[in-house]
């Protein structure tokens, strides 16, 4: 009896594990490659004294790239074990002081002290942002999206190739509010 209580214990931790890191609706985790990261977040003008948000941050390795760039880095993330890895990752690549990663909802937020964000979502999130963002954000703040796109904003540059397969990379548009 013992074990199958063990047993059960642990097919529920697990299964909770595996649902946290593949939780929120509006993106599946797709980490984006790194040598693309820097090179749009440079265009971007993430640098020191910028203020910086990835809306679905994923593992961090694009909030982590920003503060190795100087910015003060934040990523907002649905699934608090992406949060807790995201952390440790920023530990690791001593950015740690530069980083903050919180557990939430991205549609609960307000972006207004935001220099620069980055958004890499499904496109009816991207939709959704949209107006909130434009609403939101101090007038010459740059949203970065990547793969979907903003259909009412004019970008000021576009960078990447767009794949049929979005794992390959992914085509990035840079806005400015």
């Amino acid at each position: 009896m013992d074990n199958i209580l063990i047993l059960s214990l642990g097919l529920l931790a697990g299964c909770t594990l595996a649902l946290s890191w593949f939780a929120g609706s509006d993106a599946p985790y797709v980490p984006t490659k790194l040598d693309l990261i820097s090179k749009v977040l440079k265009a971007a003008g993430v640098k020191k004294s910028k203020v910086f948000y990835e809306l679905g941050s994923g593992d961090g390795r694009v909030v982590i790239e920003a503060a190795l760039l100087g910015a003060k880095a934040n990523g907002i993330e649905q699934s608090w074990l992406r949060v807790w890895y995201s952390r440790y990752k920023s530990r690791l690549a001593g950015t740690n002081k530069q980083t903050h990663f919180c557990h939430g909802n991205i549609f609960d937020r307000n972006y207004y002290p935001a220099d620069i964000v980055y958004v890499y979502l499904l496109k009816p999130a991207v939709e959704r942002l949209e107006h909130k963002l434009r609403k939101e954000l101090n007038k010459g703040a740059i949203v970065i999206t990547q793969t979907y796109h903003f259909k009412n904003w004019k970008p000021f540059k576009k960078m990447g190739e767009k794949h049929s397969d979005y794992r390959l990379g992914g085509d990035f548009q840079l806005y400015r509010v």
